[in-house]
């Protein structure tokens, strides 16, 4: 058989879904209305952080916290937890990670939810790009607020 005679199939069995993408400012101190009500309804939300890109979800919204945990391969137990203000932290079951990033903090203050998020793959460095989680999870996020490359620090021994 020639290379010509090959056909390929998707890795996928179902048809993909057109995928959101909302381009940010790296300073935004507005978020996308777009984005507060889809993490209102239980949507899972690419979005950049202060390491890079993680995805995320309303922390208060069990279903969305599940699906989180499904669509990532994450456990709740290892779901950073971010809050934008002290009413926020005490939401959470647990201590809320530092965060300074302005999109993720605009979008919790904004909704008036924390969040809970995770990088792709769970444990690993956020990545430096939203197009790296697209690419690992397809349509199955929401909704994605690209704010161009995030730097990450150059840890010492590496």
């Amino acid at each position: 058989m020639t290379y010509y005679a090959l056909t390929f199939q998707p890795a996928v069995d179902r048809p993909q879904e057109p995928l959101a993408i909302i381009r940010v400012s790296a300073d935004e101190s507005a978020a996308p209305r777009r984005a507060v009500d889809m993490l209102r309804g239980g949507g899972l939300i690419v979005f950049p952080a202060d390491q890079g890109y993680l995805v995320g979800c309303n922390a208060l919204d069990a279903r969305a916290v599940g699906r989180l945990c499904d669509v990532t391969g994450a456990t709740r137990d290892h779901l950073l937890r971010l809050a934008a203000d002290p009413q926020q932290e005490r939401w959470l079951n647990g201590p809320a990670s530092p965060l300074a990033h302005p999109v993720p903090l605009a979008l919790m203050r904004a909704s008036g939810l924390p969040l809970v998020a995770t990088a792709i793959p769970p444990g690993a460095d956020p990545a430096p790009q939203a197009q790296h989680v697209v690419f690992i999870l397809g349509d199955r996020v929401d909704l994605v607020l690209d704010a161009g490359p995030v730097r990450q620090p150059v840890l010492a021994g590496r």
